[in-house]
């Protein structure tokens, strides 16, 4: 799975653009054509990884709070590669910490969403094997078949 990363930063007039960079390194961020820009009074880190860019919520969370009242936006949108289809998550972060009631994830839902709930109804019905249609459904949900 292949992800592209953007971390924006937003409510902290003190933040300079070395300031973000000792952040970067700390938190151990390096994503392929990763860039750092500002719009406005946003700051904004863009940038691909493999997998899950490692150090990107280390970064959220470092500089929140090292910035009170700023907030740290981490999206993530990913492909087809391990996930049925394409998704995104949006996680939320101030004060350094994570702020799961304003967390989304989309995208994440298998193709073959109606059958695999149909195969475990019938399951339950008695008419197949339930922990097969059960795994055959969650695995598709958490996009790892």
């Amino acid at each position: 799975m292949s992800t592209w990363n953007v971390i924006t930063i937003t409510d902290a007039p003190n933040l300079t653009e070395k300031r973000l960079q000792k952040a970067i390194d700390r938190a151990g961020l390096d994503m392929v054509d990763q860039a750092v820009d500002r719009d406005g009074e946003a700051w904004q880190i863009t940038g691909h990884f493999k997998y899950e860019a490692e150090g990107i919520y280390r970064l959220a969370e470092d500089v929140t709070r090292r910035h009170p009242g700023s907030r740290a936006e981490v999206l993530q949108e990913w492909d087809t590669r391990d996930a049925d289809e394409a998704g995104q998550s949006l996680d939320v972060y101030v004060g350094g910490e994570y702020q799961a009631a304003r967390a989304r994830v989309s995208g994440l839902v298998p193709t073959d969403l109606a059958a695999s709930v149909a195969a475990v109804r019938a399951a339950l019905g008695g008419g197949g094997d339930l922990a097969a249609a059960a795994l055959w459904l969650v695995n598709g949900l958490d996009g790892t078949r």
